[in-house]
């Protein structure tokens, strides 16, 4: 009979040698419970089982539990491993075929021949296949045993640590190749020599204990930074990189760091300061941790990377907003995907619940929050560029040090705003300052921490109007339509059921609905003297029609920012043909003179994204439910 020690280790036979190897304990349990009950053995308890653990290596430890999607989890932690089973030439030639035939198919090399192990195996995993069902091999293990010739060239790269590269020549990958890899030195933080760590260990403590509570002698690392810099304690200008590098500079082998988490926070860490009899360990310099150099001058190796000028428009070309938030940050994404819609559908889960696209079928490209954020961040680069000469402005768009930031306009579940983290574009090559990191509120702890980032004060949201008179309708003032031309111009706008019913009889409406379609109907509408005036009249009748419903009821009239003026319009519902309910939108704008000025039409896809850059719009005659989106 097999001892409980015997079956752990069959259960737990693939765990790698590392000191921050997390697993299921639940699931482990039920494992080790299944392999009993086949050899016809009575199952264990959770607590045997954890002696069990601590009899193969007594380091062994335990996490709390802690929830995650609507799953309990205990975490062991161990550091105990068996060597892994060989692979069989079949298993071997099995995952050789299936990795170069994954590989070729969706991602490029560098030009320099070398695979990134992460998005390397993120390629691997969207395509189904599990390294784990080898002998629970990982992804860098698998490859040094399927491809034992080319992975020998495998290398570690330090300057663009903590990535792996390695060489898979065999392959003949499909595609363009991928970025080379930035020719660049590893980061080492370079110190001043003159430096006293006995005096900066004394100004840190006093700082810590008098700042940080911890009244069982732990202090959370997360709190720490923040309580440093807001006295005046910057380390990274004495050229520590990290917070860990100066507690290791400061206490040496006497640190100590554990993850202390909680129900809610189940990886948060903590440190402890050393006890009396452990003085004798605490350093009395600076250890000698820069590279050599004939010259003796200090300065710190990190210099802040000067940000490359962002890419100009073609000749004639104005940018839009989607491109002035690509030109601002880099959004990563595995090999295949789209780096702002993965974004996108994380901002979604963040935000309160609400529908995000148009029409019946979702796509899954969240086009209205596209939208939403675009034009957001657009009004807020042109508020900066307003306020950027008056002392009293506040930064819509935050910079501080590595990280910047800027208010979505949308909230969580429980209403706190919800902001955009970025940190600093670390490939030098790349033209973008910033790299997109997540969609965190103000409550986000560990390194997602905003106020211990940008300080107590975060940016305020994008703001559209100065009066909330703008927001309503006039019903005092006339409403004047200068050019019906301008609406034939852009019939693509216009109901294709009107359209075909009023437009010319011989014109042929079933082939695609392209630009050149809408091009040529324009022309034909204009070139045919009585449809013309046909479509005028309904039109006019239309927007008569309206102009009298606005009277009773001015609430009908639903504001919406127009980012071309820069300004708030008004949108007006128009019912044009046999309609029973809108199906089109008059945007009108306020002149100087007090008057309101058709000035275009819009499709109600496009009056809704309009309309929710200032609210959630809740009116009768625009509903999400009922919205298409605009043709082009």
């Amino acid at each position: 009979m097999k001892s409980l020690v015997e079956t752990l280790k069959e259960s737990y036979s693939a765990t790698p040698a590392l000191k921050a190897n997390f697993k299921d304990f639940v699931a482990v349990l039920e494992d080790v419970n299944r392999r009993r009950a086949e050899a016809g053995e009575a199952p264990v308890s959770a607590e045997e089982l954890r002696d069990a653990f601590r009899e193969i290596n007594p380091q062994t430890r335990f996490e709390p539990q802690f929830k995650l999607n609507d799953r309990t989890f205990e975490a062991v932690r161990t550091i105990y491993t068996v060597e892994l089973p060989a692979l069989s030439d079949a298993e071997r030639a099995e995952a050789h075929e299936r990795v170069k035939e994954i590989l070729e198919r969706r991602m490029a090399p560098t030009t320099d021949g070398y695979y990134a192990l992460a998005t390397l195996g993120e390629a691997l995993r969207a395509d189904g296949f599990d390294s784990r069902a080898y002998g629970g091999r990982g992804v860098k293990q698998l490859l040094i045993d399927a491809f034992p010739e080319d992975a020998a060239e495998a290398e570690y790269d330090e300057a663009h640590s903590p990535h792996h590269f390695i060489r898979l020549d065999s392959l003949e990958p499909y595609g363009e190749p991928a970025p080379t890899r930035d020719e660049r030195v590893a980061r080492v933080a370079g110190r001043p020599h003159d430096i006293d760590i006995v005096d900066l260990r004394r100004r840190f403590e006093f700082i810590l204990t008098s700042t940080v509570p911890a009244p069982d002698g732990w202090y959370e690392l997360v709190k720490i930074t923040p309580a440093l810099k807001a006295r005046g304690f910057d380390f990274r200008a004495m050229g520590f990189y990290k917070l860990k590098d100066l507690l290791k500079a400061l206490y040496g082998t006497a640190l100590e760091i554990e993850e202390r988490g909680d129900a809610e926070h189940p990886n948060k860490k903590f440190m402890r300061l050393p006890d009396d009899d452990q003085l004798h360990l605490l350093p009395t310099e600076l250890a000698a941790d820069r590279r050599e150099s004939d010259d003796e001058t200090w300065a710190p190796a990190r210099t802040p990377a000067v940000r490359p000028q962002p890419r100009q428009a073609a000749d004639g070309h104005v940018k839009t907003a989607l491109e002035k938030l690509l030109d601002f940050a880099f959004f990563p994404a595995p090999a295949g995907r789209n780096g702002l819609d993965l974004a996108l559908g994380h901002l979604a889960a963040t935000a309160r619940p609400e529908r995000w696209y148009y029409g019946r079928m979702d796509p899954g490209t969240y086009p209205l929050l596209k939208n939403f954020l675009t034009i957001t961040f657009e009004r807020l680069q042109y508020e900066d560029s307003i306020g950027a000469n008056d002392p009293r402005y506040e930064p819509k768009i935050l910079v501080e040090g590595r990280f910047a930031t800027f208010n979505t306009g949308l909230c969580d579940p429980y209403s706190e705003p919800i902001y955009a983290l970025f940190k600093q574009n670390e490939r030098l090559s790349d033209s973008r300052p910033w790299t997109f990191m997540a969609f965190v509120g103000s409550r986000a702890m560990g390194q997602y921490d905003m106020t211990g980032k940008f300080g107590a004060r975060l940016p305020q949201a994008a703001h559209y109007y100065n009066s909330t008179a703008e927001l309503s309708f006039d019903v005092r003032r006339d409403i004047t339509v200068p050019n019906l031309d301008h609406y034939i111009d852009h019939c693509n706008r216009l109901p294709f059921d009107f359209l075909r019913y009023f437009g010319p009889q011989n014109f042929n409406y079933d082939r695609p609905r392209t630009r050149d379609f809408y091009e040529e109907l324009a022309e034909a509408i204009k070139n045919d003297p009585m449809v013309l005036a046909r479509m005028r009249t309904q039109i006019e009748g239309a927007i008569d029609d309206a102009k009298g419903m606005l009277r009773w009821n001015y609430r009908r009239a639903i504001p919406i920012y127009y980012p071309k003026a820069k300004a708030i319009s008004l949108l007006l519902p128009l019912m044009l043909g046999n309609a029973t309910k809108p199906n089109v939108a008059l945007v009108m704008s306020l002149t100087p003179s007090g008057d309101y000025v058709a000035t275009t039409i819009y499709t109600l896809g496009m009056a809704y994204a309009g309309a929710r850059l200032l609210c959630g719009p809740e009116n009768d005659w625009l509903k999400i439910g009922d919205v298409f989106g605009p043709i082009f």
